[in-house]
């Protein structure tokens, strides 16, 4: 992989500012299968009914030349306030299992780069931020109904960020808030029988994420900080049949200046030991989650020699 980029800003008033940046990148792959070629075992023999799971494809280069960039504007509206607007432009190329770990049936994927295209507006002023985006995806790379990687589908996404810090003596609060919608632009029969609508949410995309921390701190030895992550309800099937309901997770962390070479240090995750998942997904009938940790605590220190 190669890229070569550059950022430049340019002064066009007093407080207002253009911004452009642009990137080239080339991707090749040399993808070289020193096995059997084909869906079969590895000694050569047919699989049962159905076949074997996966394909093994030929022998095969790929290149990817991309190129993204960015173009806006960023204006000044008195002491540390400041807003913005920006046009930019997004690339992915598939990845080495994307185009070479297929399943039953298929032996080449054809598949392009995923292409974004986004406009995003903000506004800063002192320690919180708040900006509205929108995006649009296409070439989204999925599986069909056949069990091929494909990259004919398109997304959407219309949402809402703010994050902010306050300050009261020896307390900080902060906070970071996301909403936002996630849905797919096209109309496809996907895999696991799943039927993917224009409008439907996508799976795996909650529409809220929260982030707040409260933090104190009376003097320079030590601190205490309380953290919340909330994930909200979503849907885990691309047909949107099926639900997960979210969490909400609690986490402590604090550490005491023991002397001027040692910092001690603790943290304790879910620390209400609630029973979540770090991600979920439905198919075949039946829910499947990857559960997340039990209540955890560490100690430690940092010496400094």
């Amino acid at each position: 992989m190669a890229a070569g980029f550059y950022d430049l800003g340019a002064t066009l008033a007093e407080g207002l500012r253009l911004l452009h940046s642009l990137r080239l990148e080339h991707l090749g792959y040399d993808y070289e299968n020193r096995h059997l070629i084909g869906n079969s075992r590895d000694d050569g023999s047919a699989c049962g009914f159905g076949g074997c799971l996966y394909t093994r494809p030929a022998s095969r280069d790929d290149d990817f030349t991309e190129v993204a960039g960015r173009l806006g504007v960023e204006r000044d509206f008195g002491a540390r306030r400041s807003g913005y607007l920006m046009v930019s432009t997004g690339f992915r190329p598939p990845q080495a299992t994307e185009l070479y770990r297929l399943q039953r049936g298929q032996t080449v994927a054809d598949l392009d780069s995923e292409r974004l295209l986004s406009v995003e507006a903000g506004f800063k002023a002192g320690a919180w931020s708040l900006s509205a985006f929108s995006e649009r995806t296409r070439n989204f790379i999925f599986r069909d109904a056949s069990g091929f990687n494909v990259s004919d589908g398109k997304t959407k996404s219309l949402g809402l960020e703010f994050s902010g810090d306050w300050q009261w003596g020896s307390h900080t609060l902060s906070l970071a808030v996301s909403y936002a919608a996630h849905k797919y632009a096209f109309t496809r029969a996907a895999g696991r029988g799943e039927q993917i609508e224009h409008g439907n949410m996508m799976d795996s995309a909650p529409r809220w994420l929260t982030n707040a921390r409260w933090r104190y701190q009376p003097g320079e030895r030590w601190y205490s900080e309380v953290e919340l992550n909330q994930v909200g309800e979503h849907y885990v099937n691309a047909a949107n049949t099926a639900k997960y309901e979210g969490h909400v997770v609690l986490n402590w962390r604090g550490g005491y200046q023991l002397n001027r070479r040692i910092d001690l240090f603790a943290r304790v995750i879910n620390l209400l030991d609630e029973r979540y998942a770090d991600r979920a997904d439905y198919a075949f009938g039946s829910y499947r989650y990857f559960p997340a940790m039990p209540i955890q605590g560490y100690l430690g220190f940092n010496l400094a020699l």
